[in-house]
């Protein structure tokens, strides 16, 4: 894609300003930086809830007396649009502020694009909603925890849907990009040869028109449709759709099409009323890790917990266990203690377990679809959650 090829470009010119090597071991400061690197606009993922959550786990955590009476300091900067400038909001962190350890960067092409960087500089990163499994697979993929569930875990539940539902031709619309290829890749080699793929398109998300992929998927005459793609193309995609008469056609939608302000959207979401049931990873909302979180966010912004809201949360919290366990302010070592605490951590987000990679390996899913409450569309979860463990390689 354009932004990571510019990601690339810019990261090559950082590079040939400064020789890239880890922080020399040094004592917890009598502050405590950490990083937060998420959009101040509303796309992707909700980025000023998510900036709020974060907050208030640091808020919590030096309220009960910090790190061995060492305060935590949150160093926000704007993820913006573009993987581009995910990276630049990096390096400033890093080569400003001197920060080793990172909360944020929400897509997965954002950590893409800031991973290699991370890995020179000894900095560790922990994204709270960054899914693609093709994440595990690069030399600095140990400095890039994931604290949401992954890729390769959504992949197997929309595969559980499509085959409990009796679906036997499926069209396949995804984002190119490594977040739609990589559920892309991992529902299809969940599926094997149960079903037949009737079409398989990936298209950009900053089109303005999706009729020639819609036209394919209706020529090609499947029992449903897997989208995977972000509200914002998701948006376009459905209210064509709508206009397309395609609201005949089941459609299975992923976590990134959550959350879409409605109100905004009418002609998508009269699609997603008729049309669409997705999945997103979901809490134990009955936890008192999760009670508890969801109670003090409310009370102190004066609204719900959004999507990923608790895993930015969990991910700040890890982060603090993580220097308390280390004792020093290193990247390193607060990437090798994260990894021995990651084993069964108990947050609000469900029970942690990272892989070497720093990858989640089992998650919870609900079932969302979209209904008209009075004389506005809402979201709701229907059916039973929905528990997946990341086979064994």
């Amino acid at each position: 894609m354009r932004t990571i090829h510019l990601a690339v470009a810019i990261f090559a010119i950082l590079a040939l300003c400064s020789i890239p090597s880890c922080a020399p071991q040094q004592e917890l400061p009598a502050e405590i930086a950490v990083g937060c690197v998420m959009p101040m606009s509303s796309a992707p993922a909700g980025g000023p809830n998510l900036i709020k959550a974060a907050q208030l786990a640091v808020n919590e955590i030096n309220g009960r007396g910090g790190i061995g009476g060492k305060q935590l300091r949150l160093f926000i900067e704007d993820q913006g649009p573009s993987a581009a400038t995910a990276l630049y909001a990096v390096h400033k962190l890093v080569e400003d502020q001197k920060v080793q350890v990172i909360i944020g960067c929400v897509t997965s092409e954002a950590v893409l694009a800031v991973g290699p960087y991370l890995e020179g500089k000894g900095v560790l990163l922990v994204s709270p909603s960054a899914t693609s499994s093709s994440l595990s697979g690069y030399s600095w993929s140990k400095w890039t925890f994931r604290v949401c569930p992954g890729d390769s875990l959504q992949g197997g539940v929309v595969s559980m849907l499509i085959k409990d539902k009796g679906y036997k031709k499926v069209a396949v619309l995804v984002q190119d990009t490594v977040y739609g290829k990589g559920i892309e890749e991992t529902a299809k080699g969940y599926l094997g040869g149960s079903v037949e793929i009737v079409a398989s398109l990936r298209y950009d998300p900053a089109k303005l028109s999706y009729l020639s992929e819609l036209n394919t998927i209706k020529e090609a005459g499947p029992d449903c449709v897997l989208h995977v793609g972000l509200y914002t193309d998701g948006a376009v995609v459905y209210a064509q759709a709508l206009r397309e008469g395609m609201d005949n056609i089941p459609w299975i939608a992923v976590d990134g099409s959550y959350d879409m302000p409605l109100e905004k959207y009418l002609d998508a979401a009269r699609f997603m009323e008729k049309a669409v049931t997705g999945t997103v990873p979901v809490p134990d909302e009955q936890s008192p890790v999760y009670m508890a979180f969801a109670d003090n966010y409310k009370s102190a912004y004066q609204f719900d917990a959004t999507v990923y809201c608790d895993t930015v949360y969990d991910g700040v919290n890890m982060i603090a266990v993580a220097l308390q366990k280390a004792n020093t302010y290193n990247g390193g070592a607060v990437r090798d203690a994260l990894l021995v605490i990651g084993n069964n951590y108990p947050g609000a987000s469900g029970s942690i377990t990272f892989d070497q990679s720093g990858e989640r390996i089992a998650g919870s899913y609900g079932t969302w679809k979209v209904v008209m409450q009075g004389t506005q569309y809402r979201y709701t979860m229907t059916g039973n959650t929905i528990s997946f463990i990341k086979p064994k390689q």
